[in-house]
């Protein structure tokens, strides 16, 4: 695959959390290296009980499973998750090339189905398939990458990282919104008072003890102070 299409792939797909299950630990290890291209954030279980109960613990955004796996097998573990959840994508790796396997992975809505031994390409292929069918490129041009991992959620006016949502008070998501909804980088400490606060005073201190709140609950500072002039965003660096 060409690097630039790879490249474009996992524009869309590094912020994913994924939960992946292979019973086969020494797959489980060299699949995991590969999809490590892919995503940042990968949940690893070696069986569809323990698949289950991170399931329903844990928000994914995509599922990769094998079929034949101890305790609760895959075509099982898939049903169940699909009375839960119908719309999350869900993709296939497997040793198994009989039809009746196949054919009971499709019936329960799969969204790719991937002999082993596989390959790069292959998952590449159904990874750009998938941002297609779910027309991701739409929903993850809503999101601003900012420094640090964090990312703004256009659509929701959510700050998240790792897929998380960050609690924010009223004032910090005040903040966040005055500068990421006007594609901002900078403004100055009086524009920041006024659209904030509603009022102007003759001191920065509200704002300053905003921002070291906000820098002690993210545990980085996503606001850099610029000397007699404002605060300037910082947004994650064009590769």
């Amino acid at each position: 695959m060409h690097s630039d299409k790879l490249k474009n792939i996992i524009t869309y797909t590094k912020n994913f959390n994924v939960l992946y299950i292979e019973d086969n630990l020494d797959v489980q290890f060299q699949t995991n290296k590969m999809l490590s291209s892919f995503f940042k954030k990968i949940e690893l279980a070696d069986n569809g009980k323990i698949a289950l109960d991170l399931f329903n613990k844990e928000c994914f955004d995509l599922i990769i499973t094998d079929i034949k796996m101890p305790l609760v097998d895959g075509i099982s573990f898939i049903e169940t998750v699909r009375i839960k959840n119908k719309k999350i994508p869900i993709i296939v790796l497997s040793a198994h090339d009989d039809k009746e396997y196949f054919m009971k992975t499709i019936n329960e809505g799969i969204d790719g189905y991937i002999l082993k031994p596989y390959t790069l390409e292959q998952i590449s292929e159904t990874l750009n398939k998938l941002i297609e069918k779910y027309d991701l490129r739409k929903k993850y041009d809503n999101r601003v990458r900012l420094k640090y991992g964090f990312v703004w959620d256009k659509t929701t006016n959510q700050l998240l990282k790792n897929n998380e949502i960050i609690k924010l008070s009223k004032y910090e998501k005040n903040l966040f919104e005055l500068f990421l909804l006007t594609n901002c980088v900078s403004k100055t400490y009086d524009e920041i008072e006024y659209n904030l606060f509603n009022n102007y005073e003759d001191n920065t201190k509200r704002l300053r003890n905003l921002i070291t709140r906000l820098k002690l609950k993210l545990n980085c500072d996503l606001f850099e102070a610029v000397y007699s002039f404002g605060y300037t965003l910082k947004y994650e660096e064009e590769e």
